[in-house]
């Protein structure tokens, strides 16, 4: 494949231009070859490609809940990514904070958030969340009302084949078992607050799993509806909101984490209070 052709396909929302400008400017092969845009390079080659990255820091508080040695648990504003991506350079917790996430928040979750800062703890709680010893707590607010105080969705969960997004999940037979309890904390209106515990940690658990039995995080536009609406927020596009939510927050908030710090036995509780968006 001709080295532009490569690059358009690695970097899909790049231009032709663009990509031309790259590989006269940013582009250079570890092989130390000439990059030109009708090359080809051999296989196993390495392109390197320096991105032009406007670094976005915003003026954001991040609360220390609880610390210790090597760890720290933060309270995640909604509206931050938990780690760095392309799409927000600079605007995430791993990057402000300087420490590493041992778990994530979606963008639009709030809440108790895990930081590692060093080796061993990194390697701890990596085991704990893997042998699922860290307890965590979810509050939300969700659309209509459940039927029942308390429940359990046990529904496997899998890539939705069917999205254009490629981190949209959905429930599915052949997807891995997901387990979320739920419990039922008041109901106003045509909404319910709830506490969700889930016992599994798939990606975007409690949001498709409370989707699925019909009780659609207030707010979320990728399992509240058409995802059409997702993708036109993520195009910086007029979206129809939910009362009382902002584009980019669904009303789910990481409310406690029980975790066994690095060398002690006994496990603390953290909690994160209620988000005003909540009221």
């Amino acid at each position: 494949m001709r080295l532009d052709r490569f690059l358009q396909a690695m970097v899909p929302r790049m231009s032709r231009a663009a990509i031309q400008d790259a590989i006269e400017n940013r582009v250079r092969l570890q092989s130390g070859r000439e990059p030109k845009a009708s090359m080809r390079p051999a296989v196993g080659d390495i392109v390197l490609f320096a991105q032009r990255v406007q670094m976005i820091v915003p003026d954001v508080e991040i609360p220390v809940l609880a610390e210790g040695d090597g760890w720290t648990v933060v309270n995640k504003p909604a509206g931050l990514a938990s780690t760095p991506s392309a799409r927000r350079p600079g605007a995430d917790v791993a990057t402000l904070t300087g420490k590493a996430p041992a778990h994530r928040l979606d963008y639009g979750t709030s809440g108790c958030l895990l930081l590692v800062h060093d080796k061993v703890a990194a390697q701890h709680f990596e085991r704990a969340f893997r042998e699922r010893r860290i307890g965590k707590q979810y509050i939300a607010i969700v659309k209509g009302i459940p039927q029942h105080d308390t429940f359990t969705i046990d529904a496997a969960i899998g890539r939705d084949q069917e999205s254009r997004l490629p981190h949209k999940v959905m429930i599915t037979d052949t997807g891995t078992q997901a387990i979320t309890h739920v419990e039922v904390l008041e109901r106003r209106s045509e909404r319910a607050l709830v506490r969700c515990t889930p016992r599994t940690g798939r990606r975007h658990q409690i949001r498709v799993h409370l989707a699925h039995v019909g009780h659609a995080l207030v707010g979320d536009l990728l399992y509240g509806g058409d995802e059409r609406r997702f993708i036109r927020w993520q195009l910086g596009q007029p979206v129809a909101l939910d009362d009382g939510v902002v584009a980019g927050r669904h009303l789910l908030h990481a409310q406690q984490l029980a975790i066994v710090p690095p060398g002690q036995q006994e496990p603390i509780s953290i909690e994160a209070a209620r988000p005003d968006d909540f009221a």
